[in-house]
């Protein structure tokens, strides 16, 4: 039985006062010898037995009053002994949390949701406690990066309460309540709990539904088909569940909804593709203001914790703003860069991370197909003059120009470069093969522009490899006419918004490029384009052929030209795509892209895994996290795994809860020695978290089809519940008085009848 007051059962020990005064009071008597006395004792035989009834029964009455007296005042409660009575079992109490970043919105310095959800579940465990029968089994579910079960069905309080004590701010992720919902589901559908009550704690962003909230574009669809729908409505209907949303956000006492101010960093990106040692690098943060007024930005830039660069930026009420910011490097490697916004409600979303490869140069492999002809035919005439037309003046690339042999011998290897450019290379063979693909696998770029000397057999045996290799089609023969022919094709760009373009900021260089005539080129096989290759221009013939196409392989991208550019003082060049205002942009935009990676492994949302190649196994490897997270530095115990190609690939890190700079630092055995390496990787937040709206609570009853939405807990788990209206306490006080009255009765009856 459960009781309010149980220190004041000990008031029960009272029922010994009357026992303690009867034994005192008993009788004693000398026994003489007296002739009449047979006759006496059988008529007091007769009237001991009464009294003795009469005496115990008085006893028993005065003796029960202390002790219903003291349950009275200890206030056991009677549904707790109704539960007792009906054998009732232990309840299951599931409480999902929700802790992606908008939960630590903080309005105007009040309480964040996170903070009033992790209160309310603070007094839910301390009413479990303050039940002695412990009978409550407790679940704690995180819907955070991903659902985390802090604690999983357990009877011992104090591992729930600990695991609530972790539990001290949100992760840095975006809403995702279905996840825990449908683990959540699947654990009590294993479990066969027979009394379960779910609680889903909450600030109703209006994100956090999908589109439950949506009215539906098919009438003839259901009108609620989210899977967070369908979750609530499985949980439901279980039998003996109950499912209890409760809304902790800032709209919760109006229970209306509405919208929140907030002032973001939506991005932050740098302007040219690839940045080089002493050239100045152009780095752009987007700015977001999701507020109801204009709103002045103040954004700071730094690089590797330096003195930050400011610039003040107004922008309207729910419109975007640009802040620029321009850097020189003077060190190569790679480096962190950091923009910030004064801090306002929501702090997680106003700060942007990014890490930069700076180079001393960009180096390119340039195998000319024509390295035996005259300097001014070459090709490296044409690419250097495009390229590197001042020695003097700080250059961007750095251009190692070989012949065919160079490449087919094994003498030059292309992942020692970050560009190989084939410029109208005849043929490959298996080594230069096996050195291309060691090279994207390692994200290096491949540039392959077919021309005259051009063998299409051994591409297609090499690099296509029958779908296998980084060429995404079959190379056929070369198709047109020659040069200054009266049949004229011209280029149509297909992907202008591709960073390929990048370097052709104005639109007219855009027309001057569509407009260069093309005389031949190579075609390709019908329908042989694979999936995933992008044609970036294409030209003007009857079949519309690919002129320039990417196509991603390995950790680096591949090109391919289907008409070479060649110097001007060919006879036989198959087009005019030296033009300077043409070669300049094109060439420089190739390059630049070619020399990134086809994915950036060290720019990361939230949640996800951090790893990257590498050509030497690592050792020693330790993850350092952002302060956000606040852990020291941690060792990685797994090993890295080999690869194709002799490169290895770091363990991944997959616990990235919170937005910052991860540095992974760690030993490398090159042939030289042990030589120490800092990888650092940026993880940003997903900035449409930041979209404060949050639903109603009668929307949210609808979308979800639940009975209610609460802004407390419930009454079965409150502890402000009123209990008087559930306790025994005046009942026992009826029966004590009764008995009181029942005590008198009988001891004034038994006094006339002695006397």
């Amino acid at each position: 039985m459960q009781f309010l007051n149980p220190a004041l059962l000990a008031g029960a020990a009272l029922f010994a006062v009357p026992l303690i005064i009867h034994l005192l009071n008993r009788q004693r008597h000398k026994q003489r010898t007296w002739a009449a006395m047979e006759f006496l004792l059988r008529a007091f035989q007769k009237q001991k037995n009464r009294l003795r009834t009469e005496n115990l029964l008085l006893l028993l009455l005065r003796c029960l009053l202390p002790i219903l007296l003291a349950l009275a005042i200890a206030r056991p409660m009677l549904q707790a002994a109704a539960g007792l009575l009906a054998g009732a079992g232990t309840v299951h109490h599931v409480i999902v949390v929700d802790t992606s970043y908008s939960m630590g919105l903080r309005a105007d310095g009040a309480q964040s949701p996170f903070e009033r959800a992790r209160a309310l579940v603070g007094r839910l465990l301390d009413r479990f406690e303050q039940d002695p029968r412990r009978s409550d089994k407790v679940t704690l579910v995180s819907a955070g990066v991903r659902p985390r079960f802090l604690v999983r069905g357990d009877l011992d309080l104090t591992a729930a309460r600990s695991q609530w004590l972790l539990l001290q701010k949100p992760e840095d992720a975006a809403s995702d309540l279905g996840d825990a919902l449908l683990q959540v589901a699947d654990l009590l559908d294993e479990g066969g709990d027979p009394a379960v009550e779910v609680y889903v704690l909450s600030d109703l962003q209006a994100r956090s539904f999908g589109k439950a909230l949506q009215a539906p574009t098919d009438k003839t669809a259901p009108e609620f088909t989210d899977t967070l729908h369908d979750l609530v409505q499985r949980l439901q209907q279980r039998d003996g569940t109950r499912v209890h949303w409760i809304d902790t956000g800032p709209f919760a006492d109006q229970g209306l909804g509405g919208n929140a101010d907030n002032e973001q960093i939506t991005d932050l990106r740098i302007e040219q593709p690839a940045a080089v040692l002493r050239t100045p690098v152009d780095f752009t943060a987007q700015l977001k203001n999701r507020g109801q007024a204009a709103a002045t930005f103040e954004v700071t830039l730094e690089v590797d914790g330096g003195e930050p660069m400011r610039r003040v930026v107004a922008v309207p009420a729910g419109a975007e703003g640009e802040a620029d910011f321009q850097v020189s490097f003077r060190e190569a490697g790679r480096h962190r860069v950091r923009a910030q916004i004064q801090n306002d409600g929501l702090a997680a979303d106003d700060e942007r991370y990014l890490t930069v490869d700076v180079r001393d140069r960009i180096r390119v492999l340039l195998v000319d197909g024509a390295a035996d002809e005259d300097p001014l035919r070459a090709y490296q005439y044409v690419w250097r003059m495009i390229l590197d037309p001042d020695p003097a003046a700080l250059p961007t690339f750095a251009i190692e120009a070989v012949d065919t042999l160079a490449l087919l011998s094994g003498q030059r290897r292309p992942r020692d470069y970050d560009v190989t450019v084939l410029a109208d290379v005849d043929r490959l063979n298996q080594r230069a093969t096996q050195g291309l693909l060691e090279a994207l696998r390692a994200g290096r770029g491949l540039l392959v522009a077919f021309g005259s000397r051009t063998d299409p057999e051994s591409f297609n045996l090499q690099l296509h490899a029958n779908g296998d290799g980084p060429q995404p089609f079959r190379v056929l023969q070369a198709t047109g006419g020659s040069a200054g022919s009266s049949v004229v094709r011209t280029p149509v760009i297909t992907a202008p918004d591709h960073p390929l373009f990048a370097e052709f900021e104005e639109p007219i260089y855009r027309e001057v490029l569509q407009a260069i005539p093309v005389w031949r080129w190579q075609t390709i096989a019908p329908d042989s384009l694979r999936e995933g290759a992008t044609v970036l221009a294409r030209l003007t013939d009857a079949e519309q052929s690919p002129l320039l196409v990417a196509n991603p392989f390995g950790e680096g991208n591949a090109v391919f030209l289907t008409s070479a550019i060649a110097s001007e003082y060919r006879a036989d060049r198959w087009n005019r795509l030296d033009d300077p205002m043409v070669a300049f942009p094109l060439l420089h935009g190739l390059v630049k892209w070619l020399a990134l990676p086809a994915v950036d492994p060290f720019l990361v949302p939230v949640g996800a895994e951090l790893s990257c190649t590498l050509p030497v196994r690592p050792e020693e490897v330790q993850v350092q996290r952002p302060e956000r997270d606040g852990r020291s530095r941690t060792p990685i115990g797994e090993d890295a795994q080999p690869l194709a190609g002799g490169r290895f690939r770091l363990p991944p890190v997959s616990d990235t809860v919170y937005a910052g700079f991860y540095v992974l630092d760690m030993v490398l055995d090159q042939e030289a020695g042990k030589e120490p390496l800092s990888l650092p990787f940026a993880v940003n937040v997903d900035p449409d978290e930041g979209d404060l709206r949050y639903a109603a609570h009668e929307e949210v009853r609808q979308a979800l089809g639940l009975e209610r939405v609460l802004d407390a807990l419930p009454a079965i788990a409150s502890a402000d519940d009123d209990p008087r209206q559930n306790e025994l306490a005046p009942s026992l006080l009826l029966l004590t008085l009764l008995l009181v009255l029942a005590e008198a009765a009988l001891a004034r009856f038994i006094a006339v009848r002695r006397s």
